[in-house]
């Protein structure tokens, strides 16, 4: 069973537990303490929305904040994993067994996570068998000592001629349309061919040659493949 987070007083509402997530992604990725601005615009709100939003946290001891931005106490870290468990696997339920098409399963899923109890939560596993992870490859976490993906890096940071394995994707209506469409999955092998001047990255996926922007790219993270990097041959292409 996942921890219970003590929850003094009335229960979180849906805006407090969209707070503690985005609070909890951004602080995985970047393992330092979430900036203000960067709430707001994972979350679009205005900066005095996020302060406000963090007093409140901050009072109920699931945050701690200063001028350098908010991190999850212990007891937020608890709670916040309850709602990314409650989240990724109602993207599982609605992508395994009602067979809704990976493109728009993260909004839906944000729409009737909130009214997952642990009980229903404990039974939704328990029909999926315990997924390991979501339909866009991130780790469903169910405790701090499974919750973070294991060395996985940006594929924006790969150089050219270096392969890699994606891991995870984006999760948005619109990127998940686009990799799909190109194939580009949790589980696909992709090479860096070159960085172009104005950001594009050029992948080799499969037998063909993709173009990404280096927004998406840099959501995408790869397990970077162990092998020495493969380089251009003048006038022999690729080996």
């Amino acid at each position: 069973m996942v921890p219970h987070a003590c929850r003094k007083g009335s229960k979180l509402s849906a805006s407090e537990e969209e707070y503690l997530e985005a609070i909890y992604r951004e602080q995985s990725k970047a393992k330092q303490r979430v900036k203000v601005s960067e709430l707001a615009q994972k979350l679009k709100v205005k900066d005095p929305s996020v302060v406000e939003m963090l007093s409140r946290l901050s009072d109920k001891g699931l945050v701690t904040r200063d001028r350098s931005g908010a991190a999850l106490t212990d007891r937020g870290m608890d709670e916040a994993i309850r709602v990314v468990r409650r989240h990724k696997l109602a993207e599982r339920l609605l992508c395994d067994v009602f067979g809704h098409e990976l493109p728009g399963i993260h909004e839906h899923a944000c729409e009737f996570e909130h009214v997952f109890d642990d009980e229903l939560t404990e039974k939704i596993d328990e029909l999926l068998k315990r997924p390991v992870t979501c339909p866009h490859g991130g780790i469903i976490p169910r405790s701090r000592g499974n919750s973070e993906q294991p060395s996985l890096e940006p594929l924006s940071d790969l150089g050219c001629g270096e392969w890699g394995t994606v891991a995870t994707i984006p999760e948005e209506k619109e990127a998940v349309e686009r990799l799909l469409a190109l194939n580009i999955l949790p589980g696909s092998k992709v090479m860096v061919t070159e960085k172009l001047p104005r950001g594009a990255i050029m992948l080799q996926c499969g037998k063909i040659q993709v173009a990404l922007s280096r927004d998406i790219a840099s959501k995408i993270l790869v397990k970077r493949a162990a092998m020495r990097r493969v380089r251009r041959r003048a006038g022999r292409g690729w080996h």
